[in-house]
């Protein structure tokens, strides 16, 4: 942002000379160049913190339009999303998948392992493929190409155990977002896919 004196020094360098156009700060022509400069120097400030206020990864009153432009809030995460995580989706759906992978699809190995990285979860994708002679080892599965796509997804969980657990309870309580990461995932997987989301 440049600075009032900037400005300041600009407008004087602009006037013609002469004994009409005194530099004399205390002359009212000088105090008259100071209030427009103050003028200049508002109007910088203001368009720096529109810039700054647009910008996806910054924005803290522009980001519903971020997310209309980009078709959020998604459905599968519910109404109660912190600003936080809604900033993160909008900035992971205009970015895309972020990885090394051959193939630039969301539906790609690599572009799933990235969507459920960016969402918190490690995990790992595989096609459900035949077992080819010269491309595959001994002791890998015969497989059989059925349009399966696997995901493991790794996320912590615990276990009921007996004199803290009461009746009614889960044997296994896994984090309730999964089943947000489960519905996402499905949405972004074509339909050709059928999704199989193992969770470990």
């Amino acid at each position: 942002m440049v600075g009032m004196d900037k400005y300041g020094q600009a407008l004087q360098h602009l006037l013609p000379t002469g004994y009409a156009w005194p530099r004399d700060p205390d002359s009212v022509l000088m105090r008259l160049m100071g209030g427009m400069a103050a003028a200049f120097g508002d109007l910088d400030a203001l368009t720096e913190a529109a810039t700054v206020a647009w910008r996806p990864q910054a924005t803290n009153t522009r980001l519903e339009e971020w997310e209309e432009a980009v078709g959020l809030p998604d459905d599968c995460f519910g109404p109660t999303q912190t600003y936080t995580s809604r900033q993160a989706r909008v900035l992971a759906k205009l970015r895309g998948p972020i990885g090394a992978y051959p193939d630039s699809s969301p539906a790609s190995l690599g572009g799933l392992e990235s969507v459920c990285e960016q969402l918190g979860y490690p995990a790992e994708a595989r096609y459900n493929t035949p077992f080819r002679c010269g491309r595959d080892r001994a002791g890998q599965r015969l497989g059989q190409l059925d349009g399966q796509l696997h995901l493991l997804v790794t996320a912590s969980a615990s276990l009921l155990r007996v004199g803290q657990a009461r009746v009614g309870d889960r044997l296994i309580d896994r984090p309730a977002d999964l089943v947000q990461l489960s519905c996402y995932l499905q949405k972004t997987v074509p339909a050709r896919f059928e999704l199989n989301v193992v969770f470990l």
